[in-house]
């Protein structure tokens, strides 16, 4: 079977903030993302991690080397991204159903194109019930659920995410993640998520980037069947990966 080829390239990507007197942020990276993987992307504070995705979103250019998204350089390809930061990010004044539609509106989009994709997203990230409600009336979780609909209306090919979840309780975090599986066996993006947690890093990613000044120090598969549920935490199997990539996370901070 052949490969297809990659949706991401990165060759030879060195990322300096201010003056080239101090370390780079990115050191030379190189790498190569298909399509429909699920990155997961760890590492100390500081080693790159959310310059990475800024790159791959091309709100930032490279000193040097070069970042491609379908062949084409990140900073002017028409390629459909999507970035879900840390926070949610909704507009109080707009209502949950406006705030998923917002981006849509920039496109200039059919009114009826953008009422069927945002009620379909609503709905698959299970707040179409709370369609009328404003950002203040919505608990943490569902206000990332927003954020999530908002960005996959897009129907984006790549799908960037910085610590998506990182606020949120244990439990609802979980629940996120689960559903964000979901959503990806329906729309097969491409994802790099960013994250500072080994065991969400396991459950979400075909594959693992342990960044370390600068540079990849660890590319790792995460042969887990899908679709991944709360039995997968529960596998040993689960649990033996979560001890190896760990003790490599110690070790390149060591």
């Amino acid at each position: 079977m052949s490969v297809p080829p990659p949706i991401v390239e990165l060759q030879s990507v060195t990322k300096h903030f201010g003056d080239n007197t101090r370390p780079p942020v990115l050191d030379g990276l190189s790498l190569q993302a298909h399509p429909g993987e699920f990155i997961g992307v760890i590492g100390l504070s500081g080693c790159g991690k959310s310059t990475l995705l800024r790159l791959l979103a091309g709100l930032t250019a490279p000193t040097s080397g070069r970042v491609l998204i379908e062949d084409h350089p990140a900073d002017t390809t028409s390629a459909e991204r999507a970035f879900i930061f840390q926070d949610a990010t909704l507009l109080p004044w707009l209502t949950v159903r406006r705030n998923a539609e917002l981006l849509l509106r920039f496109r200039r989009l059919p009114a009826a194109v953008r009422r069927e994709r945002v009620a379909q997203l609503l709905a698959l990230a299970r707040i179409g019930h709370l369609a009328d409600r404003y950002p203040r009336q919505l608990s943490g979780g569902e206000k990332m659920r927003v954020s999530i609909a908002r960005a996959l209306v897009l129907e984006p090919s790549l799908l960037l995410l910085d610590e998506p979840f990182a606020a949120l309780d244990e439990l609802t975090r979980e629940h996120l993640n689960e559903e964000l599986l979901a959503l990806r066996e329906r729309q097969r993006w491409t994802a790099f998520f960013v994250t500072h947690s080994v065991a969400e890093a396991v459950f979400l990613s075909t594959r693992i980037l342990i960044l370390s000044a600068g540079r990849i120090a660890h590319d790792l598969p995460v042969d887990l069947p899908f679709p991944r549920t709360n039995a997968t935490r529960e596998h040993p199997a689960f649990h033996q990966r979560v001890v190896e990539i760990s003790r490599l996370l110690r070790d390149t901070a060591a």
